[in-house]
């Protein structure tokens, strides 16, 4: 049976593994998670509530920056988007067509759009 000493080794993905070869060691040898995956596992990067490899994630989200506009109809499409600092609209209202009704000579009514 071969001597393999101190072993070891480190696993960088969710379902990494590391075998170990068979033999006998010395019991110095140490298995770990990866550095670079350690310094991932901080609380703001888990979300609240969910506990991984002994953190609890205080993540709730981020902010949303929400915005309500008004539109008046036009002859051409209109698109209606957030302004710059706004992530979506809540509501877009539409204003009625503005328009004017006269009695006319005929009895009727004449309506003038604008």
């Amino acid at each position: 049976m071969p001597n393999r000493g101190a072993i070891s080794g480190s696993i960088s993905t969710v379902d990494g593994e590391y075998t170990v070869q068979q033999g006998y060691h010395d019991g110095s040898g140490k298995v770990s998670i990866d550095s670079t995956e350690q310094a991932k596992i901080i609380a703001g990067n888990i979300k609240s509530g969910v506990e991984i490899l002994g953190v609890t994630g205080t993540y709730s989200g981020e902010a949303i920056s929400v915005q309500s506009k008004t539109a008046t109809p036009a002859k051409t499409a209109q698109t209606v988007l957030p302004d710059a600092g706004y992530d979506y609209l809540s509501q877009v209202t539409i204003n009625a067509i503005p328009y004017v009704e006269t009695d006319n000579a005929a009895g009727g009514k004449t309506v003038t759009i604008g």
